[in-house]
């Protein structure tokens, strides 16, 4: 894999903002820089042309504390982000949120969204699953229990194994 760095990642330009180098990049990621001391990864396949989306892109805190990863189409919409947070030693995947869209034939914004799927999951298996179809008047908002959470469960990266992070299969829909 390939890793590009920035302030944040920017969609439509399929490039971040304010880039930066990897030495910029570890030193957010070491806690050596004020604010702003987060950063953004994309992480490109080794033989990704420039046009090309990201597999993943992710927002890092300092010493990974907490990561958000967004999973996108070729267009750049997105379609997945999983929210992961320092629990002890290990990150946990707090929330997995899903979107859908009209078609697949075009750049769409969040807001142009038809469906979100949120899921937002407990250490010991409770699962909150909130579903918000715009064709439909209510929220749906359904709870589980005894929820196998063990795929949630992923190592801190040491800066530059980013990886891992962007792991999808074995993830989503762990509720079937």
């Amino acid at each position: 894999m390939k890793y590009v760095y920035g302030q944040r990642w920017h969609p439509t330009r399929n490039q971040p903002t304010e880039a930066f180098d990897e030495a910029e990049a570890r030193a957010r990621f070491n806690g050596e820089r004020r604010k702003p001391d987060w950063f953004t990864v994309a992480a490109f396949a080794d033989d990704a042309i420039q046009e090309q989306v990201p597999e993943f892109y992710a927002e890092v805190t300092p010493r990974g504390a907490y990561a958000k990863v967004f999973f996108i189409d070729p267009f750049g919409s997105i379609h997945y982000i999983f929210g992961f947070r320092k629990t002890g030693d290990r990150l946990f995947l707090e929330y997995i949120t899903s979107y859908a869209y009209p078609d697949m034939t075009k750049h769409y914004g969040q807001n142009e969204c038809i469906k979100i799927v949120s899921m937002y999951y407990k250490t010991d298996g409770i699962v909150e699953v909130e579903t918000n179809d715009k064709s439909q008047r209510d929220i749906s908002v359904v709870h589980y229990r005894d929820v196998d959470v063990s795929a949630h469960w992923e190592p801190i990266p040491e800066f530059g194994n980013w990886e891992s992070l962007g792991r999808f299969n074995g993830r989503w829909n762990p509720l079937s």
